[in-house]
């Protein structure tokens, strides 16, 4: 019996890029895989700790606004924790694309049945950066998710606030540095994650649109929605 009780994996995600913005050619969502959540906990402690010692005041940790030396910090510490890696790059094409609750959801969505073919055995703990500030939206995104996740996918949903919460800013780092990558064709610190990337995966918004807009189609719908615990 205990071995169809299914592990709790945890999943930091976090997105870098916009979709209104047609100059951001593309947008990165990362996810961090990790087993044990204290040890997150504890390589952030650590380097908010070397940052202290430095003397650097801290009010959120983030790619963009972090120093060389602190990247290379956070990321090299991702790769020594064993810390497991997923992308998903949306191409935009070019578009303008609205920052709704739905589309947003169709990143993370294919972002995380992406993740369920590696870790099928598990059950998911997803800590999110909190993407919109309205209650409603944040319900709608978790409503629309939840219909579009594989359906034997467990899970539950939390969306937090990096500025509180500094562990789901590690999926922010892996997220800086993959779209530095594809925008900048920078590998500076793409390179020292790379190594710990399962999945690197590339798609293009009008191909991901048009594939929801065609499960929309009764004919192709599942019997029953996902095991979603949203909160």
């Amino acid at each position: 019996m205990k071995n169809n009780i299914r592990k709790l994996y945890y999943i930091l995600i976090d997105e870098s890029g916009t979709l209104p913005d047609p100059k951001d050619k593309f947008v990165v969502i990362a996810g961090v895989g990790v087993k044990r959540i204290k040890e997150a906990e504890n390589l952030v402690s650590r380097t908010l700790k070397s940052l202290r010692r430095r003397k650097v005041k801290v009010r959120e940790l983030k790619f963009y606004s972090a120093g060389e030396r602190t990247k290379r910090q956070v990321l090299s510490g991702i790769v020594s924790a064993g810390f497991e890696i997923f992308i998903v790059a949306i191409d935009k094409k070019g578009r303008k694309i609205s920052d709704t609750p739905s589309n947003f959801a169709l990143l993370v969505n294919e972002l995380i049945n992406e993740i369920h073919l590696w870790r099928k055995e598990r059950k998911f703990k997803i800590i999110i950066d909190r993407h919109f500030h309205r209650k409603t939206d944040e319900r709608n995104f978790n409503s629309f998710l939840k219909s579009k996740v594989k359906q034997d996918l467990i899970f539950e949903i939390q969306h937090v606030n990096s500025q509180e919460n500094f562990i789901v800013n590690l999926a922010d780092f892996v997220a800086g540095s993959v779209l530095a990558r594809y925008n900048k064709n920078n590998f500076q610190f793409y390179d020292i994650v790379k190594e710990s990337i399962l999945i690197e995966k590339i798609v293009n918004w009008p191909e991901l649109k048009r594939k929801s807009l065609e499960n929309k189609n009764p004919l192709n719908r599942r019997k029953r929605p996902s095991k979603g615990i949203l909160f």
